[in-house]
């Protein structure tokens, strides 16, 4: 039953989902901007720009790097849709981190120049980052991807929040309840990940803060090229 449960974890916050999820975070968390400007807060941009980022970036970060990744398994690259064989992760890392690159490239060079959120360029900007850091240790070490992808949430939510005004002024944090839901919810989910045997604690606490650091520190800095 123990088990069950953190495999369905897994499941339903696989790495491939995290950068959806994510985006739907950071457009419809209520917020107030930081500015005169409506637009700095994310959660106000209009429903059709919402559903075509939703679009594009559903479809360059989840639906084609796992059409890719069914590709290998079935042409036999990997044995396994889970990847535990370390040697077996770098070509999928590459893959999806190309996929991520065009996505920013989307974001950067498409994208409406008014409606180029920082937080949404360091966001997209600050995956690349972590899938090239996951590429280079993999070389030597097996970190969870689960682990940096889903605390790479965290650090966003944290610092993006950070950025913005709650709709209460008691309140200082916005969404501060739901950050602290969604870091308990974390910590199931890399449990699990020890729990079933997938990763050492030292690989589970080095992807921990590989997808905080890096994660928290652009969005919160704005740093993106």
């Amino acid at each position: 039953m123990t088990e069950t449960f953190f495999r369905a974890l897994s499941y339903i916050f696989h790495p491939l989902l995290m950068p959806l999820m994510a985006l739907y975070f950071l457009l419809e968390l209520p917020t107030m901007p930081n500015s005169l400007y409506l637009f700095d807060a994310l959660c106000f941009f209009p429903e059709e720009v919402k559903f075509r980022l939703y679009l594009v970036m559903g479809v360059l970060t989840f639906v084609a790097p796992l059409l890719s990744v069914l590709i290998m398994y079935w042409n036999r690259m990997v044995t396994s849709l889970h990847m535990e064989k370390r040697e077996e992760r770098f070509y999928p890392y590459v893959i999806v981190t190309f996929y991520f690159i065009l996505a920013y490239s989307f974001l950067r060079y498409q994208w409406p120049e008014k409606l180029q959120h920082p937080a949404l360029l360091s966001f997209s900007f600050g995956m690349i980052v972590i899938n090239v850091l996951l590429i280079i240790f993999n070389f030597r070490y097996k970190v969870s991807a689960h682990a940096a992808a889903i605390f790479g949430v965290c650090g966003l939510l944290i610092a993006y929040n950070q950025t913005q005004l709650s709709r209460f002024v008691e309140i200082e944090l916005p969404n501060l309840g739901f950050i602290i839901v969604f870091v308990v919810i974390s910590g199931l989910v890399v449990t699990g990940r020890l729990i079933l045997k997938a990763h050492s604690v030292g690989e589970v606490l080095t992807g921990m803060f590989i997808g905080f650091t890096v994660m928290y520190t652009f969005v919160k800095f704005g740093i993106y090229y």
